[in-house]
Order: structure tokens, then sequence, then C-alpha cells
């Protein structure tokens, strides 16, 4: 069955709190300081981000080596939780109806009266108050965005327009690279990825599965050799 753009922006609510406890189990108090994070690496250019996963990295390995946990958790986090939010943003305006406006100067020569004037100001109010509303201060997490996001692909009553197809394709899209970023980082997804060598038998190509949480295995495509890590010995 095809994922729908609902059922991607679900699984980006229900992993966003995975990627709290993977950073947590780093020794990070990631809730509290998440924020100041995202702010520091802001401020960090490229080559001093190359350098801190180096510093990180264990020297005695040789070749490229992927970075640190706790690194790509928080990496993966600033860039989902700023892609879903830059999203909103751009399609808030776009989709939201505007709210009513507060009475006008000259509503007494309009024949208005105060119940009329007063009536029409607590309705621009209780409009603009409207918790639907996208809101470009305050609450702008990844959660919320998500959340948000939802309701307009899934239609719920609001003060929107419905989505046109381009809209719908570009939400369809984001969420859609978000949801699978986070499961990358997560190690949730079964990768299959050629080798860098190949088979020592047939010289045929190697594939490595992994991911998902399970052990790594590598078969030749050519001659269906295989290959698992050994299991840990116990101490």
């Amino acid at each position: 069955m095809t994922t729908t753009t609902a059922q991607h922006l679900i699984r980006i609510a229900a992993l966003w709190p995975h990627l709290d406890e993977a950073l947590d189990q780093r020794g990070t108090n990631w809730l509290a300081s998440r924020s100041d994070l995202f702010a520091v690496l802001d401020q960090v250019d490229r080559e001093e981000a190359a350098a801190l996963r180096a510093l990180e990295r264990d020297p005695q390995q040789i070749g490229e080596t992927p970075a640190p946990v706790s690194l790509r958790i928080l990496d993966t986090a600033r860039l989902v939780e700023t892609t879903l939010v830059h999203l909103a943003d751009t399609l808030a305006p776009q989709i939201t109806r505007p709210a009513i406006s507060h009475a006008p100067e000259d509503w007494a020569a309009r024949g208005w009266t105060p119940a009329d004037r007063a009536l029409r100001n607590a309705c621009a109010d209780d409009e603009q108050a409207d918790p639907q509303r996208w809101r470009y201060v305050g609450l702008r997490t990844a959660e919320y965005a998500a959340g948000w996001l939802y309701a307009r692909v899934t239609g719920e009553e609001g003060p929107f327009w419905t989505l046109t197809a381009a809209q719908h394709l570009l939400v369809e899209q984001v969420a859609a690279g978000c949801a699978a970023r986070i499961e990358q980082a997560l190690d949730l997804a079964t990768r299959a990825v050629p080798a860098a060598r190949p088979c020592p038998l047939c010289s045929g190509r190697i594939v490595v599965t992994t991911g998902a949480g399970r052990t790594p295995t590598a078969r030749c495509e050519d001659c269906a050799r295989g290959w698992t890590l050994p299991e840990p010995i116990a101490a």
C-alpha cells in the first residue's frame, strides 16, 4: 500500500520522541538544551562542523567514519524541525483565510450602534485568536508543525482554503523526506549498500544489508556466498 502524506506526518510525530531518547542516552539533556544546541550549530560553519565530527571519531579507524550517534541525531532533528516549520510558514499565508477586521473608525457615521461595534470587535478578536491559525512566534516545533500540516492535508475544518494539488504534492514530498531522515537516524529502515570490495571468491558484487536493528549481513550477488558478523562473546 502506498504511504500517504498523512501517514508520513503521523510517522514523524510518532518517532520524534525517540530522537529525544536517542540523544538522552548519550548523556545530553536534549529537551532542555535543544534550542540552545540549534543556535550554536547554526553559528558553526561547514569546516568547523567537519572538525567537530572528526574529534568525535576513533582516530584508529581508516577512511570515512559515520558521525557519532549524538551528532547525527541532533543534525537530523535540527534539519527536520527547520524544514517542517519553514513549510508551514510558507504554506500558511497561501491557504489561511484572513480574519475579519475590527470595526472601522467611522463606525458611528455608518450608523453602527455601540453594540454593533462591540460585536464586530469581539468576532475579529476570536478569529485572530483561533488556535488553528499558524503562528509565526511561540510554539514552532517539529511535532506541532507536523500536526498542523496533518490537519491541512486531511481537510480538517478551519479558516483555510483547500490545498491545491501542487501544495499537497509539496507537503507529501517534504513529509516523506523528513520521515525517511528520522528513520535513517534511528536506524529503523533496512538498507542494502554495495560493498567497496568485490567477492574474494568470484569477484562479484557484495551487498551489505543493515538497519532496522538487525545484525549486518553481506551476500555476493553472483555466487550467493554470505557473511555475518560474529556474535558478541559474553565477558
